[in-house]
């Protein structure tokens, strides 16, 4: 059985685990594929380090919008042209983490300029036909604008990480080209909205991920996350779909595999 987690920070602090044996646990645990996104310009030299050093892992390149607001016009005018040139990489297969976060930018300015980052790296997501690793958080209405007008849904599928809207946007979503992805945030205790956007997602648009280190499975909430733990991810799934284990591991493998294009992609 193979696993892919498509969503996976490896860059980040895992309690003080080495790259090396986060990926070791991955693999013993049939993760054979990681997509890592890359968050900010800062990050995306580290990024392709990790990914040209493990031969299952895989890059997107993006800036995330809870980083835009660091970042002055100037980084982010510089960061766009040098994005422009990094997405020949042969490592690279996304463009993201991007989208729109209001949950943590309330200002109407901050909105703004996040949505002018965010389209013009949709634009680049087009250019390159490389799918966009989308975050969107309370901000599905306007997202769905941008994204419903915007050429690259036509070019290229995108994908709605961790996704937490509702299983009515998911027909709506899924009709626009968007799959949709699911990370331990679908486990949680409490969880209603979630669970029913994974049950009403077709087989042919689902993927799993663990957004590690960051939303651990139930019961793990306390601890770090790591890719292993998308294994538990696709056994509630499983459970949630009323298939098999082994199902959801081939279909979501298949369809990230189709999504990011990996097999013409060079593993190495």
């Amino acid at each position: 059985m193979k696993l892919f987690d498509t969503h996976c920070h490896l860059d980040a602090d895992f309690d003080g685990l080495s790259v090396h044996e986060i990926v070791k646990r991955a693999l013993d645990a049939g993760v054979e594929r990681i997509v890592l996104p890359a968050v900010s310009p800062q990050g995306w030299e580290r990024c392709l380090e990790i990914a040209h050093q493990n031969p299952g892992v895989f890059v997107g390149l993006g800036i995330h919008p809870q980083c835009v607001r660091d970042l002055t016009p100037t980084e982010i005018e510089e960061g766009l042209k040098r994005l422009d040139e990094m997405l020949h990489e042969s490592k690279v297969v996304a463009v993201g983490e991007i989208g729109l976060d209001h949950r943590w930018d309330s200002d109407a300015d901050a909105r703004c300029r996040q949505e002018d980052v965010f389209v013009a790296q949709l634009d680049l997501a087009c250019a390159h036909h490389l799918p966009p690793i989308i975050h969107v958080l309370d901000a599905h209405g306007r997202f769905g604008e941008l994204w419903r007008d915007h050429p690259c849904r036509r070019a290229t599928p995108g994908i709605m990480h961790s996704y937490s809207g509702s299983a009515e946007l998911v027909r709506v979503y899924t009709q626009q080209n968007l799959f949709i992805s699911f990370s331990g945030g679908v486990t949680w205790k409490g969880a209603k909205r979630v669970p029913k956007a994974c049950q009403a997602t077709p087989d042919e648009w689902l993927l799993i991920e663990t957004d590690a280190p960051y939303q651990p499975p139930h019961p793990l909430e306390e601890d770090a996350n790591r890719p292993d733990k998308v294994l538990q991810v696709a056994e509630f799934v499983a459970r949630l779909r009323g298939i098999t284990l082994e199902e959801v591991a081939r279909l979501t493998f298949d369809n990230a595999n189709r999504v990011f294009g990996l097999d013409q992609a060079p593993s190495s």
